[in-house]
């Protein structure tokens, strides 16, 4: 630590400028005494600006774009304590208020974490940046219906050029869409009759994954070229998750039918969703209850979708607005070979809460709520308080 705490200011200085947000700012004060001198602590009287972007219809929505980080969260362990004697690390989301003060969130339903059984000193504690998840809110914070999951377009474009920032996104019904800013309409991409399931940031580059478990690239051009074989998969709803390099599907076999838009078109789908206010029945309808999985692996290499038996140490988490892979041996009380995700009838009735977390385990392909099985939720923080 000596040498890091040694460095120059003008190279502290450089480093600081260079980060993204006040998280950030305020995880490099915490590093140690010579870096917390050399950036000036951010003001929380003021309100930071947001990014607006004032999508066109069917939307029609002033969004503010929200940015997070799922993060492992480490005690340091110089600063352990007794009652933190046992621990490794937690999975958690960090954001920032509107004025840019650290909250903590739950990593799939995003729920704010106000409770900690102690002082979240950022001098204790570390937290390492796993992946990072994007959401589009209106002024009172509610989210823009329509849009299941997106991501800036490229991710290197900056926000405060707004003439080449865009998004790409999924919305309901499967629709594949582009926006930049200043753009009067949607741009639709890849096939109008598709699907497509999720969408994933994956050696940098973009990928989408339909229905049938076709995998995508997403050319910088806004081409989309098939990158996989089919899948063939009868499940329901796939999601994609990259794990140590690899990229994987997992596809979900549900107890319902997920609603389709073979009888409509696009500016159906549309009308019925922004002109009859029934958004929260659509979304009851799209998502199903996993009543069983089937996790696949691309070998890029032969071309080929390998069946995956067991995850080994591996934890999939299957959040509304990312997904990620974590090792069972880097967080506090985790097992491996197991999935965590968010189920679809809790999540119509209860919303997103703690109650609509299910973990499905490949060794016996169960699958429960995580308030039936209290221990899997360990790897979460707060400890031992679902």
């Amino acid at each position: 630590m000596s040498l890091w705490a040694d460095l120059p200011k003008e190279v502290l200085d450089m480093i600081s400028k260079c980060l993204d947000s006040r998280v950030d700012l305020l995880c490099f004060r915490a590093v140690c005494t010579s870096w917390r001198y050399s950036a000036s602590l951010p003001s929380f009287d003021q309100e930071i600006p947001r990014l607006v972007l004032k999508l066109p219809p069917p939307f029609h929505a002033d969004a503010i774009l929200m940015q997070t980080a799922v993060c492992r969260m480490e005690l340091t362990s110089k600063h352990r304590s007794s009652f933190f004697s046992f621990s490794k690390s937690w999975l958690v989301k960090v954001g920032q208020s509107k004025y840019g003060q650290l909250q903590l969130l739950n990593p799939l339903t995003n729920h704010r974490i106000k409770y900690s059984p102690t002082s979240l000193n950022l001098i204790d504690f570390k937290f390492v940046q796993l992946n990072k998840a994007f959401s589009l809110k209106r002024s009172r914070r509610s989210l823009v219906p329509g849009i299941i999951k997106f991501f800036p377009f490229p991710m290197s474009a900056s926000y405060s050029d707004m003439d080449e920032f865009g998004i790409l996104a999924i919305c309901h019904e499967g629709k594949l869409g582009y926006w930049r800013s200043g753009d009067v309409g949607w741009t639709l991409l890849g096939d109008m009759n598709f699907q497509y399931d999720d969408i994933i940031v994956w050696k940098d580059q973009f990928y989408v994954i339909d229905t049938w478990g076709t995998v995508y690239w997403i050319h910088p051009s806004l081409k989309v070229i098939q990158y996989s074989p089919p899948l063939y998969g009868c499940g329901k709803q796939k999601n994609l998750v990259e794990s140590c390099g690899d990229l994987y599907v997992v596809d979900r076999y549900p107890d319902g039918e997920r609603s389709t838009c073979e009888d409509f078109d696009y500016e159906d789908v549309m009308d019925y969703i922004y002109n009859s206010g029934r958004v929260s029945n659509l979304r009851k309808q799209s998502r199903s209850t996993a009543a069983e999985m089937r996790v696949y692996k691309l070998d890029e290499e032969l071309g080929t979708w390998v069946d995956v038996k067991s995850l080994d140490d591996q934890i999939f988490v299957l959040g509304t607005d990312c997904s990620l892979s974590i090792s069972c041996r880097e967080f506090n009380g985790g097992k491996g070979n197991c999935i965590y995700f968010m189920d679809g009838d809790d999540y119509a009735r209860r919303g997103l809460s703690a109650c609509s977390i299910h973990v499905f385990q490949l060794e016996d392909r169960s699958s429960e709520k995580l308030d039936v099985i209290p221990e899997f939720s360990d790897i979460f923080w707060p400890p031992n308080t679902f």
